[in-house]
């Protein structure tokens, strides 16, 4: 045990100067950064209609349908003629728009040149009429391109012998400037390992909370060891819920050790005899009093301390300090991979915004995380088909949370205490593993290495991109189209939901995760009405703030349109566009596999044909949240956009 530090307002030390994220710039590396920031911008703002744009074929003789596309800008300082010009793709996909690798051109007078993340502001968003909100959109752009520009110069070069991997044999260290071979990580290096964050938020890096020192230590990209802190916290102001027979308690003891278990109670006695300049009489049953919740060490110092403060000194909340135990951030940030093999992962409230939303656990969230585990589980546990496809999740099994509401009704109003305190745990890969297989996150699928190579090559020169492609669609959409169309379920499935089990590559199955605010459904379309659970319901004022943030609606479309959104729209589409770009497999092959399993699976299963028709998958159009629409005006306007559906123009009847 170590670190058990007392004071609870212990502050960072003075910033080193020779940190390594002080470390001078490449100029490569920030073009190259910037560019990917611009583009993501650009190509949002022109699909989600924020923007004019004209475009025009490049008559590329190898390449017919690669596109000139065209921006007229407004120079309000020189009144010039100023036009930004890039090159790419409307894809078969939804009609993504994509540019190429060729950088973007600012073009004024005639005269062309790379362009700059800041004249693309001046020129163009701040021209954006009654965008109300674009001071706060540029700064998670400004922030995005800083961050990335850190990943991008910092991140450990997994490709080098000599950098520490835990978990993986030194045996099968790659050479020098190759990349990692694809079989050596676990998956929760994996986490760490694919850096490029999302593909179409043009904010795919803000993390606005953060400085850079902040980035260093808690961004996934950098590899760095992350200590929990402990709080002990009055049982009266802690809520709890569990979907395994175990008291919460127990259920901590079991998952920090009982060694650290009891060092964490004896820290809190200490600190309860030293603060009260007393014996404790009974210490058991003052120590009993408390119930122990994780925090991360960031959100600890930045938010709680404060927030927390008339609590603190009060002892309602006495910090306890860390144990022996070493984390590392997951793609999501705020979930973290204990390095202590098959621990169960940990969710963790954080003040930070990423991708332009706050990552808190809001306390209805939290209670139902359990609630959606039980039910699903007891779902497929009662459905043979459900079973036969290895339809599995990773559970959210245990829950904590501060309860805001004992606090207000107190009379304390903190704007931090929503949602600020709370902690999820999920299960662990490794239990549903069988011998041989191992685990992948599912958007490492179109993940270039830093050396240009394709991470999935290996596997894809083994099977064929024919023969994989459609042994993934086949292993991913079946499960997730039984739930909407078995079920009346749908899920938030988008890549970084879905974990891919393989085995040497080929894929198995998958495990759908981040459940807790991610299921939709009209309980009057659910086939099993007798199980449907009494979920905690959602404050009106969350509600307010986030309008997708629901789990009961009426809006059969809306369920079909999360299915076909998340998993069509943000997974597939990006794996589609990505072989056709690095292996010139036509998307209409992709999206015809995709269509036969959808028909392959409704021959399979007549019983559930009033589903096919009212979860229409194959409609002509379906709608998606117009992300960067909805960060520059907010509910002002309405941030919905309908797209045109690949499998509508593709619908054949053989099995896939």
């Amino acid at each position: 045990m170590h670190n058990h530090k007392v004071e609870q307002n212990t502050s960072r030390v003075d910033m080193d100067v020779t940190k390594p994220w002080q470390a001078p710039i490449d100029h490569r590396v920030r073009q190259r950064a910037e560019q990917r920031v611009i583009k993501q911008l650009l190509q949002a703002l022109l699909y989600e209609n924020i923007i004019e744009f004209k475009y025009a074929s490049a008559d590329s003789s190898n390449d017919k349908a690669l596109l000139d596309f065209t921006i007229k800008a407004t120079d309000n300082v020189n009144y010039r003629d100023i036009n930004y010009r890039a090159q790419g793709y409307i894809h078969y996909s939804f009609d993504i728009i994509r540019f190429n690798d060729f950088n973007v051109q600012r073009v004024v007078d005639g005269n062309a040149c790379d362009a700059i993340l800041e004249h693309v502001i001046s020129d163009i968003l701040l021209n954006i009429a009654d965008a109300s909100l674009k001071d706060s959109f540029i700064k998670e752009l400004r922030h995005t391109l800083v961050n990335e520009t850190q990943a991008q110069r910092l991140s450990p070069d997994l490709s080098m012998p000599n950098v520490p991997t835990p978990n993986v044999p030194t045996p099968n260290a790659p050479t020098p400037n190759a990349p990692v071979p694809i079989d050596v990580l676990t998956y929760e290096q994996f986490e760490g390992y694919l850096m490029a964050g999302h593909p179409y938020h043009p904010c795919f890096k803000s993390r606005i909370g953060f400085d850079l020192q902040d980035n260093y230590d808690y961004g996934p990209e950098f590899g760095q060891n992350i200590e929990v802190v402990w709080l002990a916290v009055k049982k009266e102001l802690l809520v709890s819920n569990t979907a395994l027979d175990i008291d919460t308690n127990e259920w901590i003891k079991n998952y920090v050790d009982t060694d650290n278990f009891a060092a964490l109670n004896d820290m809190l006695k200490r600190i309860l005899v030293t603060t009260n300049n007393q014996s404790v009489a009974n210490e058991d049953e003052a120590t009993n009093a408390y119930g122990l919740i994780p925090a991360h060490p960031w959100q600890w110092q930045k938010t709680l301390i404060v927030a927390l403060q008339p609590l603190i000194d009060t002892q309602e909340v006495i910090y306890l300090g860390s144990t022996d135990a070493e984390y590392r951030s997951q793609q999501s940030i705020r979930s973290l991979s204990m390095l202590q093999a098959d621990k169960a992962y940990l969710k963790l409230s954080m003040h930070l915004m990423n991708t332009s939303s706050t990552r808190i656990l809001a306390k209805h969230t939290v209670m139902n995380a359990a609630v959606v585990t039980r039910w699903l589980n007891q779902l497929v546990a009662e459905d043979k088909t459900a079973q036969a496809l290895q339809i599995a999740f990773l559970g959210e099994t245990v829950g904590i949370s501060l309860d805001h509401e004992v606090l207000q009704q107190r009379g304390y109003q903190h704007p931090h205490i929503y949602g600020g305190l709370g902690a999820i745990w999920r299960e662990n890969v490794s239990q549903y593993l069988s011998t041989n297989q191992k685990a992948f996150p599912l958007n490492g699928v179109s993940y270039i290495n830093r050396d240009g190579s394709v991470l999935i090559g290996p596997w894809i020169k083994k099977y064929s991109v024919e023969g994989w492609t459609a042994q993934l669609i086949k292993v991913t959409v079946a499960p997730i189209l039984h739930l909407l169309f078995g079920h009346g379920i749908a899920l938030e499935c988008h890549a970084q939901n879905i974990v891919l089990v393989h085995e040497a590559g080929f894929p198995i199955k998958v495990l759908l995760k981040d459940l807790h605010d991610g299921v939709r459904y009209s309980p009057k379309h659910l086939t099993r009405q007798d199980l449907i659970p009494n979920f905690h319901s959602l404050p009106a004022a969350h509600a307010a703030l986030n309008r997708g943030s629901f789990i009961e609606t009426d809006d059969t479309d809306g369920i079909r349109d999360m299915t076909v959104a998340c998993l069509f729209f943000v997974a597939f589409a990006d794996i589609a566009i990505f072989m056709q770009t690095h292996y010139h497999y036509p998307e209409t092959e992709f999206w015809q596999q995709v269509a036969d399993c959808v028909t392959d699976y409704q021959t399979r299963h007549p019983e559930h044909q009033s589903r096919f028709e009212l979860f229409d998958v194959f409609a002509k159009q379906t709608r998606i949240e117009s992300l960067a629409k909805r960060r520059l005006f907010g509910d002002q306007v309405f941030p919905i956009k309908y797209i045109n559906n690949p499998l509508a123009k593709i619908r054949v009847q053989t099995p896939c």
